[in-house]
């Protein structure tokens, strides 16, 4: 009778420590990282009553005989599962989502922890702010690097750290400048120039001009159609035009030559025929001694017969009467001495005569003076437009003489250099108290000269951390692919080296080339206001690449993608990322690594022990922890701005509260029925 009793003693002893746990499990269903307890029993010892027999060849074998003496504790386990996350947005609050711990110092012993709700305290140290232990982690160096091999210690952050101020080695660059855009030259023209018609010039009726009052062209001739009739009084002979004249006493004409040598074949012993220096048909009496000749010229083209009929009427001998004159639009083998203007009138050109070319190149004012002659041999002479454009070229310091030319429509045209430092204008010919040349040969601009560039800017610092704007400017060349670059500073520095040279891109649009003018590597200046010299490379990627500088047919555009200088800077804020490293962000932009929050894990973290704080130590069966930063040892995560709740479940702790107050009950009943029955065993005297 006895056992039962105590039996039931042990089961309600027991079930009150399964009832303690519980009720500490829901004290603490709010508590910050908190991992709930759970019990579980096992039988105590049980009394032998009789032992176990072994079979024999005449019997069957015996089961043992035991008696339970009641239950006792088997153990109360701490249970590690995650706890739900809860937002604070506060930076320092911190949660582990995975396993590990936090890891605190009290500058004596450690302690481990998944309560992230930290603090710093006055002197920048990371702490838990119920009892002061500091975080545990890894220190940066001055420059930000954990370097390998780093000591875990106690993270302190020195909020009033200044970050000196870094002078520039390195500007990236990338973009594309645009394949499509070209430099342009500066187009002028003159006015419409015509040269008068010579014996030596075969040039084809049918566009010529006759000067008169108007300057008309003569044109719609028609092969085989149109004629002219020359009569000298007694004879008469129609000369009709062709495309290619077949030679004289044919009576066909192609040219003025070709009509004055059927008319000196055909009237030789009345009238002469020659084309006179002013380009006009002049005929004289041939005949000998004294007499004249009466001429008519006619022909069923209106405006061929305005120019011929002005030689109509009776030529004595000794006298001459003449046609209009006779001109073709000037081309670069003409005479300067036969040019005329638009309107037929001479440009009174003659030998000797001393022209003026005048310039404005790029704003600078530039001149060239040179003599007209009427003799090629003439040395320092000019002799034909030819000879003009040249002379034009050379004083305009033209890359090409073909530059200066004569159109088909006989303005000369001069094509400057491409690019806006070649820019041409107050372009002018003259020759003193010669308005007709100097009304000619006066430019219209038909197209501005202009760069294809692009410029863009970036702040560098130097070594004091003085800013210095940098601005790059690229500008394309004539040859495909080709640019030159060239570096310019917006203060008082002085450059040295390296300030300029040439960029080229392969045909598929990579980079091919970047080089410095003059063997440089590097930009070198003197910022000239006590920093040191400063060496800054450019770098506009990798050759045969796209990671830089690219031409393609696409609008130009330029970005700076890095510089690694800075003025210095106060530490300001710091954030904190998942892999517990945590970066200052400083006034200057600068962020720099300042420390790394490691975390422990344990082989048996079951086998901790509370030392309250929601903290734990080692015991003899948790093992040694391995510490380590989040991606070394321990792959968890760390949550800034978040921290792990309780993961005391209430439903599940409320049932075994049932179940605990239900065996409670039970052994109670035990208590009372073993104690009626010894009741009745003592009535039994009576």
């Amino acid at each position: 009778m006895m056992r039962s009793l105590f039996s039931g003693v042990s089961g309600l002893k027991n079930h009150q420590i399964r009832m303690d746990v519980i009720g500490n499990n829901i004290a603490n269903i709010n508590t910050i990282g908190f991992k709930k307890g759970r019990v579980t029993f096992e039988e105590a010892l049980a009394q032998t009553m009789r032992g176990a027999m072994r079979p024999s060849e005449l019997h069957g074998g015996t089961n043992p005989m035991q008696v339970g003496l009641g239950i006792t504790i088997g153990s109360i386990d701490t249970m590690f599962s995650q706890g739900n996350l809860e937002s604070t947005g506060i930076q320092t609050d911190l949660a582990i989502q995975g396993d590990g711990f936090f890891v605190l110092s009290d500058g004596v012993s450690e302690y481990y922890t998944r309560s992230g709700n930290f603090q710093f305290d006055a002197q920048g140290r990371l702490i838990n702010p119920t009892n002061g232990y500091v975080v545990q982690g890894y220190m940066a160096n001055n420059s930000g690097v954990i370097e390998p091999g780093t000591s875990i210690g106690d993270i302190v952050l020195p909020f009033g750290q200044k970050v000196a101020a870094k002078a520039t080695t390195k500007v990236a660059f990338t973009g594309n400048l645009n394949a499509s855009e070209n430099p342009q030259g500066t187009i002028v023209r003159s006015d419409v120039m015509y040269a008068i018609e010579t014996t030596t010039d075969d040039s084809d009726v049918n566009g010529l001009y006759a000067s008169g009052n108007t300057n008309s062209n003569i044109t719609g001739l028609i092969p085989g159609i149109t004629t002219i009739t020359v009569n000298d009084g007694t004879n008469t002979h129609t000369y009709t035009y062709v495309l290619e004249d077949s030679g004289a006493s044919n009576d066909d004409f192609n040219s003025l030559a070709d009509l004055i040598d059927e008319i000196k074949n055909d009237f030789s012993g009345s009238i002469q025929v020659t084309l006179n220096s002013s380009g006009a048909l002049e005929f004289s009496y041939a005949g000998t001694g004294t007499g004249s000749a009466t001429i008519s010229i006619t022909s069923n083209n209106a405006v061929l017969e305005s120019a011929l009929t002005k030689a109509n009427g009776t030529v004595n001998s000794g006298n001459t009467t003449t046609t209009d004159e006779f001109s073709h639009r000037a081309t670069e083998n003409d005479l300067l001495i036969n040019l005329r203007n638009s309107s037929g009138q001479s440009l009174n050109l003659s030998d000797g005569d001393a022209l003026t070319i005048s310039c404005l190149k790029n704003g600078a004012l530039i001149t060239g003076n040179f003599t007209v002659s009427d003799d090629s041999s003439m040395d320092g002479s000019i002799w034909t437009l030819a000879d003009l454009n040249t002379q034009i070229a050379s004083v305009l310091g033209l890359s090409e003489t073909t530059q200066v030319s004569i159109d088909s429509s006989g303005r000369l045209n001069i094509q400057g250099d491409p690019g806006a430092d070649n820019e041409l204008s107050a372009i002018s010919i003259s020759e003193s108290n010669n308005s007709v040349l100097g009304s000619t040969m006066s430019f219209t601009e038909i197209q501005k000269a202009k760069d294809a560039k692009y410029s863009t800017n970036v702040t560098i610092y130097d070594a004091l951390g003085h800013k210095h704007t940098l601005t790059l400017t690229f500008k394309k060349t004539v040859i495909p692919g080709q640019w030159t670059w060239e570096a310019q500073l917006g203060g008082d520095e002085t450059i040295s080296a390296g300030g300029q040279g040439k960029l080229a891109f392969n045909p598929d649009g990579s980079l091919l080339s970047f080089t410095y003018d003059g063997g440089a590597t590097a930009l070198q200046f003197n910022p000239n206001n006590g920093a040191d010299p400063m060496n800054v490379i450019l770098d506009v990627g990798t050759t045969s690449s796209y990671d830089g500088l690219t031409q393609f047919s696409a609008p130009s555009a330029v970005v700076i993608n890095s510089q690694d200088g800075y003025a210095s800077g106060n530490l300001s804020s710091i954030s904190i990322a998942q892999n517990g490293e945590i970066t200052g962000l400083f006034t200057n932009g600068v962020t720099k690594t300042l420390a790394q929050i490691v975390l422990a894990v344990f082989n048996n973290p079951s086998g901790l022990l509370k030392v309250g704080d929601n903290m734990f130590s080692t015991s003899a069966n948790s093992g040694a922890p391995a510490k380590g930063a989040v991606g070394e040892v321990i792959q968890s995560t760390i949550l800034p701005g978040s921290l792990e709740m309780s993961n005391v479940d209430l439903a599940e702790e409320f049932t075994d509260m049932i179940v605990a107050q239900r065996g409670f009950q039970a052994n109670a009943r035990v208590i009372t029925t073993s104690d009626d029955m010894l009741n009745e065993l003592v009535n039994l005297k009576r």
